[in-house]
């Protein structure tokens, strides 16, 4: 849950690497490092696969048992899609009606589908975990939201949409987060923790 009371500072990996490699004289030691990482996904039990995608107004489900994945595309008026997770942010699935495409998730909210069509990740209503405990209550009228943190006995909290997958809310008693559905029932915050639903 955002509160960065709790949270601690993100480690330089690459700078410690570096300092242990130096004082260990592992002379001609080459640390790689990577300029621009990705995004970190969500850790198991966050998937950011799970949940109802929405394209053109229609809502598509997708459920999740291990690696293989469920794709309900009723509506569409189309059968059920079956696919699989090949990667920590690819999957490919097979639509009976059309043929086989591959999807990456890109962290922001979306599905980038290999036929250059886009599943968006919407709607933060709902009641939401940390730490798989029940949390926060999220009621979304449209681009505002009211954040209910009474199992936490904390004050309500106020957001408000700055896209179609992200927000950002006020925390009377911290600060100002911002957050991304990085999948529809996986919310990354601004301070690295996730609420889940």
């Amino acid at each position: 849950m955002p509160d960065p009371r709790s949270a601690t500072s993100p480690i330089r990996f690459a700078s410690v690497l570096l300092l242990l490699g130096g004082l260990a004289g592992c002379a001609g030691t080459v640390v790689s490092v990577d300029p621009a990482p990705r995004a970190a996904m969500p850790s198991v039990g966050c998937s950011p696969y799970e949940g109802i995608w929405s394209q053109g107004g229609r809502n598509i489900p997708i459920t999740r048992s291990g690696q293989r994945l469920t794709v309900n595309m009723a509506a569409f008026g189309r059968p059920v899609a079956l696919g699989r997770v090949i990667g920590d942010r690819q999957i490919e699935v097979s639509f009976p009606d059309d043929a086989t495409f591959t999807g990456v998730i890109d962290g922001q909210g979306s599905i980038r589908w290999s036929n250059g069509t886009a599943w968006q990740a919407t709607g933060f209503s709902g009641r939401w975990r940390h730490d798989g405990r029940p949390g926060p209550v999220v009621t979304q009228y449209g681009d505002r939201l009211d954040v209910n943190m009474a199992a936490y006995g904390r004050p309500n909290a106020q957001g408000v949409l700055t896209g179609p997958s992200s927000v950002s809310v006020r925390f009377p008693d911290d600060a100002i987060h911002s957050a991304t559905l990085v999948g529809p029932a996986c919310l990354q915050w601004s301070n690295g923790t996730y609420w889940t639903r």
